[in-house]
């Protein structure tokens, strides 16, 4: 059986410099629960959404997080950070072995755009292994409104998807929703650690391949122990939830092209919305209910 025990750690991240908290939340969360084989911390916990803490890959944040993970022996994925690589920024997170050693780095594809200022976005898929468990994708907050991206993981073979994020917006209740049903059409696990009030909204969730909630967090600071069963993945992939729909077969055997996907492809629709950008005053109260007078 593969089995392996991942920890959420939903923390407020609300100062210039959270590793201090950070270093003994983890260190407290492996104390507390030995067995624990992974720690996943919320998006841009560092040093919150501050654009001017980016670093070099290598940085000073980047060495402690390698030093916490290797004396605590454990997986980290500690959340992203803002890293600099020439005129560029990107929100990136990285996967620490229990070696202290980055074995991935995964530049967020979809940056929180218009309100992500100065972030560039990414191009690349991130699936790592975790030797004799399994494949793990990782994707950052708002790459989890895109089904494109979790649909890629999986069809690189990710059985389970962590998602460091960083809400602080009334749209929580919407994104775990939607975590349980990217799972669901994944049959995969699909887990999303969340900043704590007041920094976010928490509300962290871990989904089951099935869609199945394993735990919603509330919105305060939380600890989140995890067993995860890998084989139940596979059984689920290969025979449907519940013996139900084998999703992942289907979409592997359709002989469908989908359009938007094609080289060249443009829409008519998606070219009249405008370009990205804030909504102004103006446009606000313009599309207001009641603001243009009804026409007999």
């Amino acid at each position: 059986m593969r089995h392996f025990k991942v920890a959420g750690l939903q923390l407020p991240t609300l100062g210039e410099d959270n590793l201090p908290q950070i270093a003994s939340e983890v260190a407290s969360a492996k104390s507390r629960f030995p067995w624990i084989d992974m720690v996943v911390l919320p998006e841009l916990c560092a040093y919150g959404p501050r654009v001017r803490h980016a670093e070099a890959p290598g940085g000073p944040a980047e060495q402690a997080f390698c030093r916490l993970a290797r004396e605590q022996a454990l997986w980290l994925i500690p959340g992203s950070l803002f890293k600099s690589e020439g005129s560029q920024v990107y929100n990136t997170s990285l996967v620490i072995n229990p070696a202290g050693e980055v074995v991935a780095r995964y530049r967020k594809i979809y940056p929180f755009r218009p309100y992500e200022q100065g972030v560039s976005a990414g191009e690349a898929f991130c699936v790592f292994t975790v030797p004799q468990v399994g494949r793990f994708g990782v994707c950052i907050c708002y790459d989890l409104w895109f089904p494109e991206i979790t649909r890629t993981l999986a069809w690189m073979g990710a059985e389970v998807v962590l998602c460091p994020t960083l809400t602080n917006t009334i749209d929580r209740d919407v994104e775990v929703a939607m975590a349980r049903a990217t799972a669901a059409s994944n049959q995969c696990y699909f887990i999303s650690i969340n900043a704590a009030s007041p920094s976010g909204m928490g509300r962290s969730v871990a989904c089951g391949p099935g869609g199945e909630i394993l735990h919603e967090a509330a919105t305060t600071q939380e600890l989140i122990a995890l067993d995860l069963d890998l084989d139940k993945v596979d059984y689920t992939r290969r025979h449907g939830w519940h013996g139900l729909g084998q999703v992942l077969k289907s979409f592997r055997d359709t002989p469908v092209v989908y359009p938007p996907y094609q080289s060249g492809a443009q829409s008519a629709a998606l070219a009249s919305l405008g370009p990205l950008a804030k909504m102004t005053h103006h446009e606000a109260q313009a599309a207001a209910p009641g603001s243009q007078r009804k026409t007999e």
